[in-house]
């Protein structure tokens, strides 16, 4: 998490932003990487033949489930890694810089860390901030697993403490 004083993209001055590590993204996804080339090479040796009867029914099946469990995991880190800008989201006095949403302290009614619901498509689940809004919608922010568990509770923690204190301000 980064704390600076101007930002040339929104032409206001900034608060706070919370940001990932882009390396982080990198060696995730390269991690991601070496096991899809795993998979593939899996497949490749039943093509080329050099199994057995048994294994021709278990290594296309592990191929498979490890393709589906973290080909989306790559290509996550990936679109991380390739983007221009690390920052999740940044605030300053007037409003919470959320993606391409600008939201008004005044129209936030909380923030949470939260995990999507359960799919049974994807095993496992990303932290992501979920911002009530008073007009009873919420903004998702995915953390995509490039925030610690320590990162994503003081980051929360300032994002709460910060709409506290313009919740307090209103009320004065």
């Amino acid at each position: 998490m980064h704390m600076h004083s101007a930002s040339s993209e929104h032409q206001h001055e900034e608060i706070g932003e919370i940001r990932y590590r882009r390396i982080t993204a990198i060696w995730k996804g390269s991690l991601c990487l070496l096991f899809l080339v795993l998979c593939v090479l899996l497949l490749w040796i039943i093509v080329a033949g050099q199994t057995e009867s048994v294994e021709k029914i278990y290594y296309p099946m592990a191929a498979i489930l490890g393709m589906w469990m973290v080909g989306p995991f790559f290509f996550m880190f990936l679109n991380r890694s390739l983007q221009r800008s690390t920052v999740l989201l940044s605030w300053d006095q007037q409003h919470l810089h959320a993606g391409h949403r600008d939201l008004p302290w005044d129209q936030i009614r909380k923030i949470e860390l939260t995990t999507p619901a359960q799919s049974k498509w994807q095993l496992s689940r990303s932290p992501m901030y979920a911002i009530y809004l008073k007009d009873g919608t919420r903004v998702h922010i995915h953390s995509d697993h490039l925030l610690g568990k320590k990162r994503l509770l003081h980051s929360l923690a300032l994002l709460q403490q910060t709409l506290r204190g313009h919740q307090k301000l209103d009320r004065d």
